[in-house]
């Protein structure tokens, strides 16, 4: 029996495609998915160093479910839970995008762009030096800047190194609370 060029490469396809299965599936607990409150669009007031008043839009949060493969070429896929949601400062061209994720390369951080910037400029995670191998939850301390004090919050730090802002302050029940600034300035929420 002879087989022609194309029976071979019909072959090659059939027996050389696999089929997706999902090896794992990592979910976030109750406490992750609610860290970001932002259920529906919402303006945030926030006051800066000077007293003016400073508007912030928020976008609900979504949850996805993210597969990601070994390889281009793996039928082997990871699920991940996430949950988003962005602040947009329009008076001060500043995008903060807000995740947690199940990954455990990085569970929660804080992204931002401006409106100069094709990519994101900082990735703002609660530890720059290694990953925490403990829940979010037991991250959460106090912080105090500029005479404020907060309780029960995460303190995000730039872990690129290249960015106008030293801290950002996102509390547990209240979101975004407090942006500081490299040189001085910052951004407080209203009571």
């Amino acid at each position: 029996m002879k087989l022609s060029p194309l029976s071979f490469i019909l072959i090659f396809l059939i027996s050389g495609c696999c089929k997706d299965v999902i090896e794992n599936t990592y979910t976030l607990n109750d406490y992750d998915k609610a860290i970001i409150p932002y259920t529906t669009s919402q303006e945030l007031l926030f006051t800066d160093n000077n007293g003016v008043e400073v508007l912030a839009l928020s976008t609900p949060k979504i949850s996805t479910v993210e597969a990601r493969r070994d390889g281009p070429d793996s039928c082997r896929i990871t699920e991940i839970e996430e949950v988003s949601s962005t602040l947009t400062f329009s008076a001060i061209d500043l995008t903060l995008d807000i995740i947690v994720t199940a990954a455990i390369d990085r569970a929660f951080g804080i992204n931002t762009l401006t409106s100069m910037d094709t990519y994101y400029q900082s990735r703002f995670q609660l530890s720059c030096d290694a990953t925490f191998d403990m829940p979010l939850e037991a991250q959460a301390t106090t912080y105090s800047k500029h005479d404020f004090n907060f309780e029960n919050v995460f303190v995000f730090q730039d872990c690129t190194e290249n960015s106008s802002i030293e801290n950002i302050v996102f509390s547990v029940t209240r979101g975004l609370e407090f942006i500081a600034f490299t040189d001085g300035r910052y951004l407080k929420l209203n009571d």
